[in-house]
């Protein structure tokens, strides 16, 4: 029966049982539990914006959204909302430059266009950006479960679960983490839906006006800050071989604005409900919304429905991360990607574990992350398009 739910499409070695040459191609070696890692299925662009809106929705709801109302206070919406122009003439050139680099990985395009040395210079400071965003968003997240539902909890324990799920999560290859995405984002949407409707009895919307008693400084640098958040973005291009169907301008612009709702919704959410400058004081602005939901008069306590919004966009956004972060340093080789990324799981959670109070984490995304995350991506997409300008290298052995 098996021989004929097989597609026809499937290669004769493998529909009827023959031998092949690549041994991972056989069924016999995943069914055995080979040691290296399996090769990635592809995955349509619907599950990789599906797997980006948790990973982009948790960071700015979570990491984002407390930085742009201490820098800009009311005027903190209207800068999110002012970033979808600039973010979105960003996309454009950025699906220019997923398509100026073909469908192969962006490694192989730029080694075959440049060599190894210019290689070596796009990509170390991609892999240092994956590192530093998987380490910030990681810190942040044990830190807000040590102060809201962990807080007797040692921050080891915290750390190693999480990071022993992440890398099996990364093991799995990245058709596991889109198939796992598209499994939570339903019940993180509707959970957002519940904390935004549940509040709407506290919210005074009033207080969102009146806007740039400041200057416009505020606004222009609360727009910064979400173009620096928005233009993770920019790890499609790690991930555009693995993709089955074309990216196109319109559902990318689409998502993008997307995005900007869903960080100006919990930026109004917490002015309308907490005022301004309380709001600029909250460290999690978003829990804190959640710490206000009730049903009728007797049913409170309701923020624990946070904790699955919170694990389920971490867990992803790490597992994401890492797994692009093994493949840009690893190339070709699945066995080796296996233990590169037992040690980035390990040496991230290190990094996690350093004696670093909030108030210095904070310092560090404020002054550190953002504003290099920001000129790194917006810069990315714009070299890789006059790198495609360039005349292709010919290969040795090859006549003009």
């Amino acid at each position: 029966m098996a021989l004929f739910l097989r597609s026809p499409n499937t290669p004769a070695s493998i529909r009827w049982g023959l031998p092949t040459k690549d041994k991972n191609a056989s069924f016999g070696h995943h069914l055995a539990g080979g040691r290296a890692m399996r090769p990635d299925k592809p995955f349509t662009v619907l599950q990789m914006y599906v797997v980006l809106m948790l990973s982009v929705g948790i960071s700015n709801h979570v990491i984002l959204t407390p930085v742009l109302l201490g820098i800009a206070k009311r005027d903190a919406w209207v800068g999110a909302v002012a970033a979808t122009v600039p973010t979105a003439l960003w996309a454009v050139a950025l699906v220019a430059a997923i398509r100026r680099t073909g469908n192969g990985s962006l490694a192989d395009w730029i080694k075959e266009r440049c060599g190894r040395f210019v290689r070596g210079v796009i990509l170390v400071p991609f892999a240092a950006y994956l590192f530093v965003t998987a380490w910030v968003s990681l810190t942040d997240t044990v830190t807000w479960a040590q102060v809201s539902y962990l807080p007797r909890t040692p921050r080891i324990v915290i750390v190693l679960f999480f990071m022993t799920v992440c890398f099996f999560a990364v093991k799995a290859g990245i058709r596991a983490i889109a198939i796992t995405s598209g499994l939570l984002l339903p019940g993180v949407v509707l959970l957002g839906d519940m904390v935004a409707t549940a509040n709407l009895k506290y919210k005074d919307y009033t207080l969102l006006l009146p806007l740039f008693t400041h200057g416009y400084g505020p606004a222009l640098k609360a727009m910064a800050y979400t173009c620096g958040s928005l233009f993770e973005l920019v790890v499609i291009l790690l991930m555009k071989h693995r993709l089955s169907t074309r990216i196109r301008i319109g559902g990318m612009t689409a998502f993008v604005v997307l995005l900007i709702g869903l960080t100006v919704g919990p930026v109004t959410g917490a002015i309308s409900m907490f005022g301004p400058f309380e709001a600029a004081e909250q460290r999690y602005p978003a829990f804190e919304q959640w710490r206000m939901v009730t049903m009728g008069k007797f049913i409170s306590h309701l923020d624990f429905f946070s904790i699955y919004q919170w694990i389920a966009g971490s867990f992803v956004r790490v597992s994401l991360l890492l797994l692009l972060l093994s493949e840009t340093m690893a190339g070709d080789g699945a066995g080796k990607r296996t233990w590169l990324s037992a040690g980035l799981c390990a040496l991230l959670a290190a990094g996690t574990l350093l004696p670093l109070n909030d108030a210095a984490l904070m310092a560090v995304i404020v002054h550190g992350y953002y504003p290099s995350a920001l000129v790194f991506a917006a810069c990315l997409p714009i070299l890789l398009l006059a790198l495609s300008l360039l005349p292709a290298r010919r290969k040795e052995g090859t006549t003009p």
